[in-house]
């Protein structure tokens, strides 16, 4: 079972207190004037880091609000972890490092590496034509492959697209009902020519997991990722195991003042393409297990931070759940995620061993994780670690 720790290079009293500081720089100013006697201890550079993020993330929201958590990783250690705003307005409850929210399309990472844990057992590979799981599926005489449902490039349409789909999104319906709502769509293009993001792709990887493996999604994420990792807040929607505050999800009201509960939807509906929930915490444990592979075999978790290559020789911005972007001239794996109620982005930094994730539960009227997350990340990489 893995476990964060956090460098602790002062008392938890003056972590606090750093924490509410907005300017670093002038509070060192003032430490230079004050008497030996009452002079503070010199800062660890762990707590500068801390000081520096909260004085950007802390003015984006307020004690009243709905709001966000965050954790900043390095090495595996926690170098920053804070909650923002309120988890339930209504009932008061302050948001708290810990507290559980949906996760949306991050989602996607946990199932793309179910296939892909699939594929190294021998059970499945990523050249198999979909028909082996679905005979019936019409592919308009196409090859789809389970490489292309991960990687965006299948064709088939986005069910979340299709007119009517937000009226009837509190419907509970199975996965074959899922499916058959939008498995005889006009295919977009001819498989593996082009990149169109694609939830419908991942509900089918979630319903080939359950084909191969003999159990729902639900069960295999928990058996085979979260419980091994130790992730006990982090489960299908409706599956929890673990006792974390939840978090109550809201969207800016629609005259633009203060902020309502998000819509409803079922969780049958996303399933394996956004239905799982976990918190800050899990999703650092989860980037441990990623970076020491602890899932896949080498070259496999390699092939998932690898860009797609299309038909015509060209690259596109997504390996196995995974988006493969840069940042700073630095790769970087992520994905963000938007359900209603909640905005969701994490990201990792392989040349630097750093891990950013970042849960809101409002999917408007606040900053999107993304920008907060990408925030974070510039503030450390910037920092100068001495190891």
């Amino acid at each position: 079972m893995l476990k964060l720790h956090t460098r602790r290079l002062a008392s938890p009293l003056l972590l606090t207190l750093l924490l509410l500081l907005q300017a670093p720089a002038s509070q060192a100013d003032s430490v230079s004037t004050v008497s030996t006697a009452t002079a503070a201890p010199a800062l660890g550079e762990e707590e500068v880091l801390a000081a520096r993020i909260n004085s950007e993330i802390a003015p984006l929201f307020k004690a009243n609000e709905p709001g966000a958590t965050i954790i900043v990783t390095r090495d595996g250690l926690t170098v920053f972890r804070k909650a923002y705003g309120m988890a339930d307005v209504a009932k008061g409850l302050p948001m708290t490092p810990d507290t559980v929210m949906r996760i949306a399309s991050i989602t996607k990472q946990f199932t793309a590496t179910g296939i892909l844990m699939l594929v190294d057992e021998g059970k499945l590979a990523l050249g198999d034509d979909i028909h082996k799981f679905f005979p019936d599926y019409p592919s308009g005489g196409q090859r789809i492959t389970i490489e292309h449902l991960l990687t965006h490039t299948s064709g088939i349409a986005n069910y979340t697209n299709k007119p009517g789909f937000e009226a009837g999104m509190n419907t509970d319906l199975t996965v074959s009902q899922m499916i058959d709502s939008f498995k005889n769509d006009t295919l977009q293009f001819e498989p593996g020519t082009r990149y169109a993001y694609s939830n419908s792709g991942y509900f089918l990887l979630g319903a080939i997991i359950e084909k191969v493996s003999g159990v729902s999604y639900a069960k295999f994420v928990e058996q085979r990722i979260f419980v091994p990792l130790g992730m006990v807040n982090s489960a299908y929607d409706g599956h929890e195991r673990g006792s974390a505050m939840r978090a109550q999800g809201y969207t800016r009201s629609s005259g633009g003042a203060g902020f309502e509960p998000g819509k409803a939807v079922s969780m049958t509906l996303p399933y394996a393409a956004g239905a799982l929930v976990s918190t800050v915490d899990d999703l650092a444990r989860w980037d441990a297990a990623v970076s020491a592979g602890k899932l896949l075999q080498p070259s496999t978790q390699q092939k998932a931070f690898t860009a797609y290559v299309l038909a015509d020789g060209k690259s596109v911005p997504y390996g196995y759940g995974w988006s493969v972007r840069e940042m700073r001239g630095m790769p970087m794996q992520s994905h963000g995620g938007g359900i209603p109620g909640f905005s969701t982005y994490a990201l990792r930094l392989p040349e630097k061993q750093l891990y950013v994730a970042v849960l809101s539960n409002a999917d408007r009227g606040l900053p999107g994780a993304e920008m907060i997350a990408l925030k974070a990340a510039t503030i450390a990489v910037g920092h100068v670690f001495s190891d």
